[in-house]
Formats: structure tokens, sequence, C-alpha cells
């Protein structure tokens, strides 16, 4: 079997021991996948002694240990939380939430100034950008990128997909939240809900 085979078989163990690690968070399995992380921790201990010279071989193989790294330290930063009883494993069906107690928390409640209200029109530029920082600390928490992203970029995102929501709802009446489902940052407008 030649590098780039065994290569791929390591890709796809890692994206294995990912999901089994998802499922270990969710209380699916019952014990961390720790077999199936040593062996791919001694495959990527391999690799690294080992020279390749095929350029476009070696990029993959970079792109997959640093891919892996990363998991590494988000698995890391869980099971510490788990270990400190701060880890709230999301239920199926669970509003999103936070990661764990011990993180920052992600918006949970509309952001101000999207009320509709001509005051809350005045200080739409203050929520955008109260929602663009809680937007990148949620992105930054979730290790994702945050490079490229500007406010005014956001607020253009935010009226576009607001005027859809506007049109399809019938009301100016929304909630904009800041989550995390699934490890990823996300950013919602949903019509507020009549009292």
């Amino acid at each position: 079997m030649g590098d780039r085979e065994e290569i791929d078989i390591l890709d796809g163990k890692i994206a294995r021991l990912k999901v089994e690690y998802e499922q270990y968070f969710a209380r699916v399995l019952k014990r961390e996948p720790a077999k199936l992380r040593d062996e791919v921790d001694r495959a990527v201990l391999a690799y690294s002694n080992k020279l390749i010279n095929n350029t476009s071989l070696k990029f993959k193989l970079n792109a997959i240990v640093a891919k892996y790294n990363s998991y590494k330290q988000y698995w890391t930063r869980v099971l510490r939380a788990i270990e400190e009883g701060t880890y709230i494993r999301k239920a199926e069906g669970a509003p999103d939430g936070p990661i764990s107690k011990g993180a920052a928390k992600p918006a949970q409640t509309p952001a101000p100034g999207w009320n509709g209200s001509t005051q809350a029109r005045q200080k739409e530029d203050n929520g955008v950008s109260e929602i663009y920082a809680k937007y990148i600390e949620a992105r930054k928490q979730c290790n994702e990128p945050v490079e490229g992203i500007t406010v005014e970029a956001l607020k253009k995102t935010i009226d576009q997909y607001k005027k859809k929501v506007e049109e399809q709802y019938k009301t100016s009446n929304i909630d904009l939240k800041v989550s995390i489902k699934d490890g990823h940052a996300k950013l919602s407008i949903t019509p507020k809900k009549a009292p």
C-alpha cells in the first residue's frame, strides 16, 4: 500500500474518531474512544518522521494533521469541562446553548434595537456592533476563522436576511441571536413570538 492510500486511511480514521467523540459527548458512547485516538496519534507521529517527496501528498498530510490538531484541542477542552463538571450536554431537541458553563455564553436573548420601533431603528447600528462582537467571540470559541468578517459585511448580510424574514412572516418584529450549534457559531434571524 502506498503513501497516498495510507494518508486516505488516516483521514478516514480521523473522521471516524471525530464522530465517536461527538457521540461520547452526547452520551451515545459510554467510553471515550481512546484506543482509536492512540492509533491515530501513532500514525500521525509515524508520518511526521517519514520523508515524503510528493509535494501534493505532503500538503494533504499537513492539512490532515492540522485538522486533527484542532480537533484534539477541542476534545481536550470539552474533556476538561466534563472533568470539572461544567460541561452541559445538549439534549436532543434542546435549544441552542453554550458549550460549557465556564465558556462565554452566546446571546440567547434578542439584541437591543431589533423590535421594529423607531427608537430601536435609531439604535440599529449599535445592535449590529454588539451582535458582531458576540458572533466573532462565538466563532473564536468554536475555532472558526474570523478573518475577513467586518461589521459592514455582517450588517449587509443581516439586512438581506432580515428583509426575507420580514416578507415571509409579514412582521418587522424580529429576534437576532448568536448561538453555538454542533460546534459552529450560528447567527439566526427569526420573527418574535406574540406574547
